[in-house]
């Protein structure tokens, strides 16, 4: 029986100045398919996306880069010469200065590159002899990479120069965090993990308690760490490495990233789309709707509120309350929905015209069940087979989103 025509429809305007509302994760369009490795967000609006050197003209490649200067409402190329090369991690001290860390493709050596113009251009290092796979800085001198072959190397001048300071882990490093210049931690394949106190030059080995390989490390004070890995496992410690506890994740897929904004809230992404959240030091991990199926390779965050994470197929997606407008803040696609409630059919109707307009249809479980892209004034939905219920209709254009709740009863 259908309800009576005074059970108004619900409307939820999700606005860019985000004045209250629930976050989610937002797709970005990078306009590549090359799959992006790492990510890191410099400041709110300018951040940094790598990954796989580009194939052109019959197998001669090119470094590839893409960036964003106002919160990835638009993602730029940056051709980043004629290095082939492949980056694993990234870190920036600020919107010009920044290090990359991979491998030369063509020779197979390793790769270090710093930048003061915000990736315009690139200088090159001597070659390494080992590939690397992370990097990471506490200021803006002290940095560390690591790579195959328990490779380690440590800068004290932001990069212009390096030196060898291998640990003896034992295996290929796939992770490394230092919390100050002298406390840091690598670990890597088949759960390696390894620590100093003195910048590097001595390591000692710890125990994890797993065979997995260990993809990220983030800590939040000398002592308080997550290490997280393939086969979702989650690990704490409190105690600088000697004891860790498994955490549950509640996923079987890979996870390959960690990042907490504070003491409690923190993320984790993985294969398959795989978004963990938790708010209590990870005593909880809760799974996010991430929007996508691939594999999401590197996650950063700015804060509780702000963040990207980035994989393959050149994904990108912004954690907000709604998708960055850069061009006019106060424009929206003004959308009507009749009839209220739906029953075998939903009209859509914008004011004026729009063109390229993504539609997208939710269910309150967050499974995305319509998606096209419109040009138009009016269209009709076929809601037959939707169960009764509630659902949210977001248009994206313009760099805007507005989502709208609508109830089909039959």
């Amino acid at each position: 029986m259908k309800k009576p025509l005074h059970y108004k429809l619900l409307f939820l305007l999700i606005l860019p100045s985000f004045c209250g509302h629930s976050q989610s994760w937002i797709q970005q369009s990078s306009n590549n398919q090359v799959d992006l490795a790492t990510i890191y967000a410099s400041s709110n609006n300018s951040v940094f996306s790598y990954g796989d050197s580009l194939d052109i003209f019959g197998g001669f490649a090119t470094g590839s880069q893409y960036k964003t200067v106002n919160k990835g409402f638009t993602w730029g190329y940056q051709d980043m010469g004629s290095q082939i090369i492949k980056t694993e991690s990234c870190f920036f001290h600020d919107d010009n200065n920044g290090v990359i860390v991979g491998e030369n493709q063509l020779s197979g050596n390793g790769l270090i590159a710093t930048t003061t113009n915000g990736g315009a251009s690139w200088s090159v290092g001597v070659p390494h002899v080992e590939r690397f796979k992370d990097v990471h800085f506490v200021d803006a001198m002290n940095g560390w990479a690591a790579g195959r072959n328990d490779y380690v190397v440590s800068t004290t001048d932001g990069g212009m120069n390096w030196t060898d300071v291998s640990s003896n882990a034992g295996d290929h490093l796939l992770s490394i965090y230092f919390t100050n210049s002298t406390n840091g931690y690598v670990a890597g394949a088949g759960g390696v993990c390894a620590t100093t106190i003195d910048g590097g030059a001595n390591w000692s080995n710890l125990n994890i308690g797993t065979g997995e390989d260990i993809e990220g490390l983030w800590f939040i004070n000398d002592s308080t760490g997550w290490a997280v890995g393939t086969a979702g496992v989650i690990f704490v410690t409190s105690d600088y490495g000697l004891n860790w506890n498994l955490q549950t994740s509640g996923t079987a897929e890979d996870l390959l990233d960690v990042e907490f904004v504070n003491d409690s809230i923190g993320w984790c992404v993985g294969t398959a789309g795989t978004v963990l959240k938790t708010t209590d030091a990870g005593i909880t991990w809760n799974a996010e709707v991430s929007g996508t199926a691939e594999d999401i390779l590197s996650l950063t965050m700015r804060n509780e509120s702000l963040g990207w994470f980035c994989g393959t197929n050149g994904t990108i997606f912004i954690y907000a309350m709604s998708a960055p407008n850069q061009i006019d803040e106060s424009y929206f696609i003004e959308t009507t929905l009749y009839p209220v409630p739906a029953d075998n059919s939903l009209n859509v109707r914008f004011e004026s015209y729009q063109t390229d307009v993504r539609l997208k249809m939710i269910s309150i479980t967050g499974q995305t069940i319509y998606e096209s892209s419109f040009s138009g004034v009016q269209l009709k939905l076929n809601t037959a087979d939707f169960p009764s219920g509630t659902y949210v209709l977001q248009s994206l254009g313009h760099g805007n989103v507005i989502s709208k709740s609508f109830v089909v009863l039959h």
